[in-house]
């Protein structure tokens, strides 16, 4: 078991002692009998979506129940119509019941943000451009939310802190100036790990080319600022563009030529698909 799959484990732990702790499920315990059997449907209700998240649910059932069975009418990654089947699930009565809410709750999330992500891509698909998230994930769920991105065919940024190097205004300000920050991030850099660096100007970018950088990251550029930017950079290093991007100027930035528009809201505040279970 790799390191977030352990932590994947802790959070299931916690999250079931949310709704667990002191008790159980007192409600279930008294009405359902110990041995019951039964089987439920997740279902989508009013919208289409991407289906995403299906990793994590069976690591939930395994995690709760290993008598639970599981069957899935999507894949991650495809896209499914309003109103139909989307999970059958069968398995003790009172194992469905006292996870039903956190199953809901990770599937709703997973597949609200690959369906908000495909919207994304469907506004760019005509250029070269490709779409990542951020680190504005929920605490303990990135690697869930992360994947959703990907089934709604996007590219992910760095997975955390320690994955790569992204020189930001507050390291700026606090190393001195630009040049500074870039300087010791070059000298220090672990092997072969990739340096990028945000610059919020024209002339900032103009300092951060001075040296051998791999991502230039242009924050809240205008479009007019993002093609002299591209001159500028003619090539030298990955541009990468963020800050104030939503679905109705995305096609734009996007037709400019940069590689990448990495967006906060795809994890941050996606739009909740609607998602119901029902007992049979």
């Amino acid at each position: 078991m790799n390191n977030w799959e352990a932590n994947f484990g802790d959070l299931l732990r916690l999250a079931l002692a949310e709704d667990l702790e002191p008790l159980g499920d007192i409600t279930t315990n008294i009405i359902i009998p110990e041995n019951l059997t039964a089987r439920l449907f997740v279902q989508s209700r009013k919208q289409s979506g991407i289906m995403s998240g299906s990793f994590f649910i069976k690591k939930l059932c395994e995690f709760y129940d290993k008598e639970i069975s599981i069957n899935f009418s999507f894949k991650d990654g495809e896209n499914f119509p309003q109103e139909t089947k989307l999970i059958e699930i069968s398995g003790n009565a009172r194992s469905l019941l006292t996870i039903e809410r956190l199953l809901l709750n990770l599937l709703q999330r997973a597949i609200s943000i690959a369906t908000y992500t495909g919207e994304f891509i469907k506004k760019i698909k005509h250029t070269k451009c490709k779409i990542l998230e951020t680190r504005k994930t929920s605490p303990g769920l990135r690697m869930l939310e992360k994947r959703a991105v990907l089934d709604g065919g996007a590219s992910n940024h760095r997975y955390n802190l320690s994955t790569g190097i992204l020189i930001k205004d507050n390291h700026i300000a606090l190393a001195g100036s630009i040049e500074k920050a870039i300087e010791l991030a070059i000298k220090n850099s672990p092997y072969l790990t990739k340096i990028e660096v945000e610059v919020d100007s024209l002339e900032q970018l103009k300092q951060a080319l001075n040296f051998k950088i791999d991502v230039i990251l242009l924050d809240n550029f205008s479009i007019e600022n993002i093609y002299t930017a591209i001159k500028l950079i003619s090539n030298k290093c990955i541009i990468e563009v963020s800050g104030g991007i939503n679905m109705q100027n995305i096609k734009e930035i996007a037709e400019t030529g940069v590689d990448y528009i990495s967006l906060g809201c795809l994890t941050q505040s996606p739009p909740q698909i609607d998602i119901g279970l029902d007992f049979i």
